[in-house]
């Protein structure tokens, strides 16, 4: 009996070991109240976009590298983030489109890579020089029982899919 019970105890530390190594090294937010996030963060992103209304503040990490995001509505009422370093500097400005906005070489892409695809939503992703860096388009494939956001580079190249 006992020997049963120490190699139970044993797979159960073996399971939380290899869990816990393979969380390692993923982002975990922190929500922070807008009153308590950080004058130059909060600055960084008034100035990433202009007259936007915040509405969430989050401070993430991955183990090595510390982020904030800041979500909320531009003045066109557009749903924004921006993701910014800890010193201020900008890292991407993420506006929603229209899926009709979208470059029609995105669309086109999509399509080929991914025919029956439904969007649900579409995400131009820029840097702080105002260059586009990608788009991120949210939707479901056939089979697909939960959303995944598939990235385009803005000429329409297959960048990656985050389920």
């Amino acid at each position: 009996m006992i020997h049963i019970l120490k190699k139970s105890l044993a797979f159960m530390v073996l399971f939380m070991v290899v869990v816990f190594g393979m969380t390692h090294g993923i982002a975990r937010g922190e929500d922070i109240a807008l009153a308590n996030l950080p004058e130059i963060i909060r600055n960084a992103g008034d100035k990433a976009i202009p007259n936007a209304k915040w509405n969430k503040a989050v401070k993430n990490s991955d183990g090595k590298h510390t982020w904030y995001e800041l979500g909320g509505v531009d003045a066109k009422g557009r749903k924004v983030c921006v993701s910014v370093e800890p010193n201020g500097d900008i890292d991407e400005i993420e506006t929603e489109i229209k899926a009709q906005n979208t470059p029609k070489v995105v669309l086109a892409a999509l399509k080929g890579k991914f025919p029956n695809f439904k969007i649900t939503a579409v995400y131009e992703i820029r840097d702080d020089q105002d260059k586009i860096i990608r788009y991120d388009i949210d939707g479901k494939r056939l089979n697909d029982k939960e959303e995944i956001t598939i990235s385009f580079s803005g000429d329409g190249k297959f960048i990656k899919i985050d389920d």
